[in-house]
């Protein structure tokens, strides 16, 4: 059985929400959520069969904001590396590989170069989200550039904007999964037409807004800033997996880290988005990280 709803205390006195799935004792495996989102959305792309099956154990962990985890003021994308080392720790886990989805990736990436010695591998699944490159931006979709965009140019429009997605995801969940949904290309639109995938999108969100919008304004900011390291810095080894119809995080973004991170392998996959590879193709990234 799954252990879920956990919370850790960290050294400052904040506490770290996170779940785990899968077998108790096997291979460890992190894994972090887009955003705004929680820890709950693994459940959208996997379950604890799949685990069991390739003996893991998934720990899916908050960042700082959403769900379970305390906000943190001032965060920077190299501060959560340290937030994941003493969440290792407290569970016993010495090396272990990440799996970061959408905008996680930068999450995933910034392990990479701050915690080398503890990391096997670092997977990133639609999440090559090079948002500080203006030269990127020109496909990603009106929802996702008005999102990360606003916290930088407009912040009361952007908590403004955020407000009303937390009000929308309470009390009128179904406009929110239409209005989400809108901005997908074709191969994305079945997975999130289907009702068990509505439902565990509302989840996700609702879990991710619980304590308000601090976090998922906190974590737009941080995708549009300079992240702190080079690409070229990390030494790491990288699997990325990117769709080409992906209009979140456009695949010319994917191509870019792969050519800038000197250990990436990427694989890029013709005709998927940005749910519909992880969905299709679980199994098998779990297994490569594994």
């Amino acid at each position: 059985m799954p252990k879920l709803n956990q919370q850790f205390q960290l050294p400052d006195g904040r506490k770290l929400g996170y779940d785990e799935h899968g077998m108790p004792d096997g291979k460890p495996l992190i894994y972090f959520h887009g955003s705004p989102s929680s820890r709950v959305e693994f459940s959208l792309f996997g379950d604890d069969a799949l685990l069991r099956s390739l003996n893991v154990r998934l720990i899916a962990v908050d960042r700082p904001g959403m769900g379970l985890s305390d906000f943190q003021p001032n965060r920077r994308l190299l501060d959560f590396p340290t937030d994941l080392l003493a969440l290792a720790d407290h569970l016993d886990i010495e090396r272990f590989a990440v799996l970061a989805y959408s905008l996680g990736g930068i999450h995933g990436l910034a392990c990479a170069r701050a915690i080398p010695e503890r990391l096997t591998k670092v997977g990133i699944v639609s999440g090559a989200a090079l948002f500080t490159e203006a030269k990127l931006m020109q496909n990603v979709n009106e929802g996702t550039r008005k999102y990360l965009t606003l916290s930088r140019e407009n912040p009361f429009a952007a908590r403004l904007f955020l407000g009303m997605m937390a009000m929308m995801i309470r009390f009128a969940p179904k406009l929110m999964t239409a209005s989400a949904a809108s901005n997908l290309p074709a191969p994305d639109r079945p997975i999130a037409a289907d009702s068990n995938f509505q439902a565990g999108f509302v989840h996700m969100l609702r879990e991710a807004l619980r304590n308000g919008t601090r976090g998922a304004f906190h974590e737009s900011l941080l995708a549009v800033t300079d992240f702190g390291f080079r690409l070229q810095e990390i030494q790491t080894p990288i699997l990325l997996w990117h769709g080409e119809a992906d209009q979140n995080v456009p695949v010319e973004m994917a191509r870019y880290v792969a050519s800038a991170v000197p250990k990436c392998e990427a694989g890029f996959y013709p005709n998927e988005g940005h749910l519909s590879l992880f969905k299709k193709h679980a199994a098998e990234f779990i297994r490569v990280l594994v």
